[in-house]
């Protein structure tokens, strides 16, 4: 068995992965320093290993990650866990193998390996949460960039600045039509560089408010793609805990 985290700006999300299914989960509210981080990150993996002999553990990070050295990097949203290095705590508190990547690079791997991901060669992930998160898919493979710094889609950069702060202006008002109007071109963007078979979309607003944005965002996606032959597909993500899978099945 294996303990799979998802750590965002909001909440931490755990699970216990035996190969087959989730037998058991847990979350939490994102602590607001590093010694209640620390604590709070013990305590869950207590909870999801009592009874159960569990060595392995994989993690997702919202951020910059360095997943050779074990390192967050910086995490724009929980800026305390800068330079961390969370597989050497983790390994100091008695889990032998540990491994850790980008939050939404985890979400593409539990996409690919276990979701709607799985029919497609090539595709983008996107995770609308606390900020925006992304993931690209080329034949079965995830592309992370140089640096493993690549796929931070929302730091694309529309009119206003970075789509994500843009995108967190408008959720924060609840102006879903705004939300919708900024994904919409954020989307042309993606299709039209990289004209992928689907974009899947996740997360907490994501996967709660598609009704509310994914209208509008279509109508300007359409106004914008160049190639209006190609029809990516666009769809919400079914599975539960895809970014905790995700970190498991690394």
């Amino acid at each position: 068995m294996i303990i799979g985290i998802d750590i965002g700006g909001t909440k931490i999300t755990g699970i216990v992965w035996n190969g087959k299914k989730i037998v058991d989960e847990l979350t939490i509210v994102t602590p607001k320093n590093l010694l209640l981080f620390e604590k709070s990150l013990l305590k869950l993996v207590d909870f999801l290993s009592a009874g159960k002999k569990i060595n392995k553990i994989g993690v997702g990070m919202a951020g910059l990650v360095d997943p050779q050295a074990g390192i967050i990097k910086y995490s724009p949203n929980i800026k305390f866990v800068k330079n961390f290095n969370l597989v050497r705590f983790f390994q100091l508190n008695g889990f032998k193998q540990v491994k850790i990547n980008n939050d939404a690079n985890c979400f593409a791997r539990g996409e690919m390996i276990l979701g709607q991901g799985k029919k497609f060669k090539n595709f983008l992930v996107l995770t609308l949460g606390t900020g925006i998160g992304g993931g690209i898919v080329i034949n079965k493979q995830i592309y992370r960039g140089t640096n493993n710094a690549g796929a931070e889609l929302g730091h694309m950069v529309l009119k206003n600045g970075f789509w994500e702060t843009e995108f967190r202006k408008a959720r924060n008002k609840k102006q879903h039509k705004q939300v919708g109007r900024l994904l919409g071109l954020a989307l042309a963007n993606m299709n039209n560089i990289f004209t992928p078979d689907a974009i899947i979309i996740g997360g907490g607003y994501g996967q709660g408010h598609w009704r509310e944005y994914l209208p509008q965002a279509k109508q300007v996606l359409n106004k914008y793609l160049f190639d209006k032959t190609h029809k990516t597909q666009l769809i919400i993500s079914k599975l539960k805990n895809a970014g905790a899978l995700g970190a498991a099945l690394l």
